[in-house]
């Protein structure tokens, strides 16, 4: 494979989901696409060709390409805002109705489970829901077992005892399934401005995403997110490593920017 077609196969994966892939990331893109050229047939077809006629191929592509590091109730200060303050308001104002949660690239999914616990620990009904582009992370998310190393020993140590109850003596976490049937998953390409997001939502997480879109595209989601998808009211949280990556001039006029403490954040007003 030369540097001209796997540019093209470059072209085509940030084409088709927005995602624009750091260099580091291309390393691990290219020695994929090595393994399968030697597994598969491609019929003589060049293999960004093969690939916009097999979407089972492109899905496998987009899988390998995609970065899923996450873990428990990671970025701690963000969750003891929603303890302390975000949930309560939110549990006053839904009352009897159910608060709905979105995790929008939630990976394998310790960020759902995350938001979910943290709701059941305060008597807060839920429906949550986990998306994401890549379909493997997602059976993973399914399935609810998750390592050790999901947990850290710092960020995220202050909620590890909402996982007490699903732990094995390696630490290892094993969700029941009256646990992981709470919740939805649905394979979505965020960058795709047919889709079809997820309605009447209160907490909208969308970390760790943005750093790997355009900032049309960044803008394009964030509208489509405050059109479609986010309640009057309601709160949009992204990384905070990656909160001043999201220029003022790509902001719906409908977000305001609040802070508390060192904790930055989107409201929908």
């Amino acid at each position: 494979m030369d540097e001209s077609e796997f540019l093209s196969i470059i072209a085509l994966i940030t084409a088709q989901t927005g995602i624009v892939p750091r260099e580091s990331h291309k390393i691990g893109i290219k020695n994929f696409i090595e393994k399968r050229l030697k597994e598969i047939d491609t019929q003589g077809l060049p293999y960004h060709s093969y690939l916009r006629l097999n979407k089972e191929e492109f899905d496998l592509l987009i899988n390998a390409a995609t970065v899923n590091e996450t873990y428990f109730f990671r970025e701690e200060a963000q969750f003891q805002l929603l303890k302390d303050k975000i949930f309560p308001e939110l549990r006053a104002k839904l009352g009897t109705s159910p608060m709905r949660i979105w995790s929008a690239a939630s990976s394998s999914g310790e960020e759902i489970y995350s938001l979910y616990l943290l709701a059941q620990s305060l008597n807060i009904k839920s429906e949550c829901i986990a998306s994401d582009i890549n379909s493997s992370v997602l059976e993973k998310c399914r399935a609810g077992l998750y390592a050790s190393s999901t947990t850290k020993k710092i960020d995220g140590a202050k909620f590890h005892y909402l996982l007490a109850p699903f732990q094995k003596a390696d630490k290892s976490v094993s969700f029941p399934a009256a646990v992981s049937n709470k919740i939805e998953r649905k394979q979505l390409n965020l960058s795709d401005q047919a889709a079809v997001f997820p309605k009447d939502l209160s907490l909208i997480f969308i970390r760790n995403v943005f750093i790997y879109f355009t900032m049309e595209m960044r803008r394009q989601i964030l509208e489509k997110i405050v059109n479609e998808s986010l309640n009057s009211g309601g709160y949009l949280f992204v990384s905070m490593s990656e909160i001043a990556s999201i220029e003022k001039s790509i902001i719906p006029k409908e977000l305001e920017k609040c802070s508390d403490g060192k904790v930055f954040y989107f409201r929908k007003k």
